[in-house]
């Protein structure tokens, strides 16, 4: 009986612990959301895939993985502990003005990268409506915005982006596919 009070009470705590504040961030700070990266994204993937190996299985993402090879950012994220990762799509890297240069370019590459991954595993469903300020990890902001269940992003430059394809899940986090680069 006094197991089945204290199971009871520690879920509870467990819970409280997970609940997001209810105050919105001012202008100009970041906002923390619940961490999931030990939540519903990486339970969706077989343990031992990281976000960089799960993304390498969608085509679509192979320039965003070759990049953030060459530049030496795949192992930092790979090797993250609750990450959540906005990786453009190949289209979007074509479009991207002077790719050449920046791709000869290692330190320029990887802080381009940076500003596509933010600390914590969030799935789709764990952002909230209205507008999230998230830190990148190149120091600079990103911008996420919820409205009747669409996300946009908009980069550090103000460049914004959409998700195309949400909720890539591997056992350290989340890649949500996006329609822009943030240069």
């Amino acid at each position: 009986m006094i197991r089945h009070i204290i199971c009871a009470g520690l879920g509870a705590f467990a819970l409280a612990a997970c609940s997001q504040s209810e105050t919105d961030a001012g202008e100009g700070q970041v906002q923390e959301l619940p961490d999931q990266s030990s939540g519903e994204a990486g339970d969706m993937t077989p343990a031992g895939i990281d976000v960089v190996e799960v993304a390498s299985a969608n085509d679509n993402l192979s320039t965003f993985l070759q990049a953030a090879t060459s530049a030496g950012v795949a192992e930092t994220l790979a090797n993250a502990d609750g990450i959540t990762i906005f990786a453009p799509i190949n289209e979007a890297f074509e479009e991207l003005e002077g790719l050449g240069d920046l791709q000869n370019d290692r330190e320029r590459m990887a802080t381009l990268l940076k500003r596509h991954a933010v600390p914590g595993a969030y799935a789709s469903a764990d952002i909230p409506e209205g507008e999230t300020m998230l830190e990148t990890l190149s120091g600079e902001t990103l911008t996420v915005t919820s409205r009747d269940g669409q996300i946009m992003l908009e980069g550090p430059s103000g460049t914004t982006a959409r998700i195309v394809e949400a909720d890539i899940a591997g056992d350290n986090g989340v890649v949500h596919a996006i329609n822009t680069v943030f240069d």
